[in-house]
C-alpha cells in the first residue's frame, strides 16, 4: 500500500491554510459590521476573504483525488468532511455576495438592502468560524495520529487562521486605505495574538511531551528535537511569530507590512509541519501484520500470465 493512502499530503496543508485564513477573514468582518461600523474594512480584504477559501477548495478537491468526482463529497450526511465542504460552499457564496455591497455597480441592485447585509455579515460570522475551526477538528478526531488528537489542535488552529486573517486584512488595509478604518488599531492586537501563538504553542509541546503518552511524546520531540525541529524554531517561531512580533510594535508602515508576509509564512510553515506530522500513528493490533502481507505489485505470482 502506497503512503498516499496513509497520509495526507502538502495541499491539504494549503487548503487549511487558505480556507481557515479565508473563514476568519469573514469573522473579522463581520464582527466590525455587525459590532462596530460599517464600511470599516477593505473592499479588497471582504473579496479576499471568499477568495482564499475558493483557492483552498481548489486544493482539497485536488488532493482527494478524481476532481471530476468532488461532487461526493457532498453526499454522505454522516461525514465530518460533508459538514465542512457544506459550510464551505456556503461561506464562500455568502462572503462574494456580502462584498458585492461594496462595489459600485449597477447591476448590483441590492446593495441598499440593508437588512440583508446584516444577514449576511451574521451568515458569515457563523460559517466563517466554522469553517476557521473546522481543520482542527478534523485533525483533532483521529486517535490513531498521536500529534493531532485531543482538543487542543482546534484552539491553535483556530488561533492560526485569526491571526493570519487580521494580517491579510491589515496588509489589504494599506494596499486599499480605508479612511477611520479600525484597522489601524490592529498591529498592538496582532503582537498580542502572536504572543499567546508562540506561549500555546510551546505549552502543547511540552503537555505532549512530558504528560501524554509515549507516542504523543515521541511525535513531538520531532518538534523540539528532531527532523522537524529547525522548522519549528527558526521558520514559524523565529521568522513567523516572535519577529514579526516585534516588527508590529514599530510604528513603521513598511515594517508592518513585512510582518503581515512573516505572518502568513508562519501560518503556511505551521500548518505544513502538522500534516507531516500526521505520519506518526498507532496501529490497532495485528494491522502491521496484515500490512506486512499486502501484495506490493511486484510479486512473480502478479506478473503471471493467466490463461
Amino acid at each position: 500500500m502506497s503512503e498516499k493512502h496513509q497520509t495526507w499530503g502538502w495541499m491539504l496543508a494549503v487548503d487549511f491554510f487558505f480556507a481557515g485564513m479565508g473563514g476568519a477573514m469573514l469573522i473579522v468582518a463581520a464582527i466590525i459590521d455587525l459590532f462596530i461600523g460599517k464600511n470599516q474594512i477593505s473592499v479588497l480584504a471582504n473579496i479576499v476573504g471568499p477568495l482564499c477559501m475558493s483557492v483552498g477548495c481548489g486544493f482539497l478537491i485536488l488532493e482527494l483525488g478524481r476532481p471530476l468526482q468532488a461532487w461526493r463529497v457532498f453526499m454522505n450526511p454522516k461525514a465530518i468532511l460533508t459538514f465542512g465542504a457544506w459550510m464551505m460552499t456556503f461561506a464562500i457564496i455568502s462572503g462574494f455576495v456580502y462584498a458585492s455591497f461594496g462595489i459600485d455597480f449597477g447591476l448590483f441592485f441590492w446593495r441598499d438592502w440593508g437588512f440583508l447585509r446584516q444577514l449576511l455579515a451574521l451568515v458569515n460570522l457563523v460559517t466563517g468560524l466554522v469553517v476557521a475551526t473546522y481543520p482542527g477538528v478534523l485533525l483533532g478526531r483521529h486517535k490513531g495520529r498521536p500529534f493531532w488528537v485531543g482538543p487542543a489542535i482546534m484552539g491553535l488552529f483556530l488561533l492560526s487562521s485569526l491571526v493570519t486573517a487580521l494580517a491579510l486584512h491589515l496588509l489589504c488595509a494599506m494596499i486599499a486605505p480605508v479612511e477611520g478604518s479600525v484597522l489601524n488599531n490592529l498591529p498592538k492586537l496582532l503582537a498580542a495574538l502572536l504572543l499567546a501563538q508562540g506561549l500555546l504553542w510551546a505549552g502543547y509541546l511540552w503537555i505532549k511531551a512530558s504528560g501524554t503518552t509515549a507516542a504523543e511524546a515521541a511525535s513531538a520531540q520531532r518538534w523540539i528535537s528532531g527532523d522537524l525541529s529547525k522548522r519549528f524554531k527558526i521558520s514559524f517561531m523565529l521568522l513567523g511569530t516572535l519577529l514579526p512580533l516585534v516588527m508590529f510594535l514599530i510604528p513603521v508602515s513598511l515594517f508592518q507590512g513585512l510582518a503581515t508576509l512573516l505572518v502568513l509564512f508562519g501560518g503556511v510553515t505551521m500548518r505544513m509541519m502538522t500534516v507531516t506530522s500526521g505520519n506518526d500513528r498507532t496501529f490497532l493490533p495485528g494491522e502491521l501484520q496484515y500490512r506486512s502481507r499486502l501484495p506490493h505489485g511486484h510479486e512473480r505470482f502478479l506478473k503471471k500470465n493467466w490463461i
